[in-house]
């Protein structure tokens, strides 16, 4: 399975989809102008990681902001990851953020989805 590496710019999250680690990881902004044509791939890809995944997945979630077309693909990357926690397969949810409101949108997230996130505070 190919690893995705995306590098971020002004608009678009770094991606870092490591199969071998068992990592998944989004870093930066998301407003990208095709929502789709970013998060479509990232959606394949888990598809295929659950069939076959690490022994443990670690997800990181490091955006300091994000839209709300990108709102909609990360709770389906969320729902897709909560599959394999439906099946005891271990993982890690580590949310981080940088003040009240991204904390509450990783907390709204962790609920909606009935998934047990890491709450970690950064500087940027």
């Amino acid at each position: 399975m190919k690893n995705i590496n995306i590098a971020s710019t002004l608009k678009i999250p770094k991606v870092n989809f490591d199969y071998k680690k068992g990592l998944i990881e989004l870093t930066g902004r998301s407003t990208p102008e095709d929502t789709d044509n970013l998060y479509r791939p990232l959606l394949n890809w888990l598809k295929e990681y659950i069939t076959k995944p690490q022994p443990k997945t670690i997800v990181n979630i490091n955006l300091e902001y994000f839209n709300s077309s990108s709102t909609k693909y990360i709770t389906r990357l969320l729902e897709q990851l909560s599959f394999l926690v439906e099946n005891n397969h271990p993982v890690e949810f580590n949310w981080f953020y940088i003040d009240e409101e991204t904390k509450e949108e990783g907390e709204d997230f962790a609920d909606i989805l009935d998934l047990d996130f890491k709450l970690i505070q950064v500087d940027y």
